[in-house]
């Protein structure tokens, strides 16, 4: 079966391969067998703060706009969407304030402020949204091309154009640390130019919790028959069963490990390593 086949998905996203490169049996539980995830507080809060900054973009300016009232409404259809009757993971530590960990309470909280960082960093940075040939501004903006013969498909935060002109790849992160690497934002500038006709110069993560902007880079370094490389790889892999198991520290708030073997999930007898079966 081709990698096609396997997920039900003609293309490669970044996350996928980054899914794949952090563990290749979460992979495989995730995106081939689809099993039953425990859903998390953290990727509902991160989907409820993408929103708000979408509606809050989406906005003329000089707009209402309460950060609040905003998110706490996106937060509970968020919630409501994501509770399939699995305990949910919680992030971060506990703390005095917080006895379990960054939760509901946690992200009800905190998420109308990273809203609202997101607000005055829209307003005072210098950072204006790049406006497409269609005149729709440049926000989660679908991204859908051929790398090596590999068909990809990817959502850009924002393109946006910093206040010296230059084209900025810009994601939006809720984590309390930045990514180490940019290989997200060197994708999404590869595949901007082959859909848009436009090379991004520089790339940046835009953290939430602080409502900073790291160090916009330089992402000349990222090239297409690079990429090209790693996702031809990538698709040999899936489509040759290779699917290796990471055990680490992420295990504990892995969303698939009472089906993993490699910790012994409570489930993981139902899915075996795959040389023990016919597939």
């Amino acid at each position: 079966m081709t990698l096609e086949e396997k997920t039900g998905k003609n293309y490669i996203s970044h996350s996928a391969m980054s899914t794949w490169l952090n563990c290749g049996w979460s992979f495989y539980l995730t995106r081939i067998q689809k099993i039953q995830e425990n859903p998390s507080y953290w990727l509902v809060g991160g989907k409820s703060l993408h929103e708000g900054t979408e509606i809050y973009d989406a906005l003329e300016p000089g707009a209402a706009f309460d950060s609040r009232a905003v998110f706490e409404q996106r937060w509970a259809e968020n919630y409501k969407l994501a509770d399939n009757g699995m305990p949910f993971r919680a992030g971060g530590k506990k703390t005095t304030a917080y006895p379990n960990k960054e939760d509901a309470r946690w992200w009800l909280d905190n998420g109308p402020k990273m809203l609202d960082f997101w607000v005055q960093f829209r307003e005072t940075s210098g950072y204006t949204i790049y406006e497409l040939p269609d005149g729709a501004k440049a926000v989660e903006t679908e991204l859908n091309t051929e790398v090596g013969g590999v068909s990809m498909k990817g959502f850009l935060d924002r393109l946006m154009v910093s206040p010296e002109g230059e084209l900025i790849v810009v994601d939006i992160k809720t984590s309390s640390k930045a990514p180490v690497t940019y290989t997200q934002l060197g994708t999404y500038a590869i595949l901007t130019e082959k859909t848009m006709g436009i090379r991004p110069v520089k790339g940046a993560y835009w953290m939430a919790r602080t409502g900073e902007l790291t160090e916009p880079v330089e992402l000349d370094h990222y090239t297409e028959n690079r990429l090209a490389t790693h996702v031809k790889g990538f698709k040999i892999a899936v489509d040759n069963n290779i699917f290796i198991p990471q055990p680490g520290f992420m295990c504990g708030t892995c969303s698939v490990n009472h089906a993993c073997y490699a910790v012994k999930g409570k489930n993981s007898h139902l899915y075996p390593e795959l040389g023990e079966t016919d597939e």
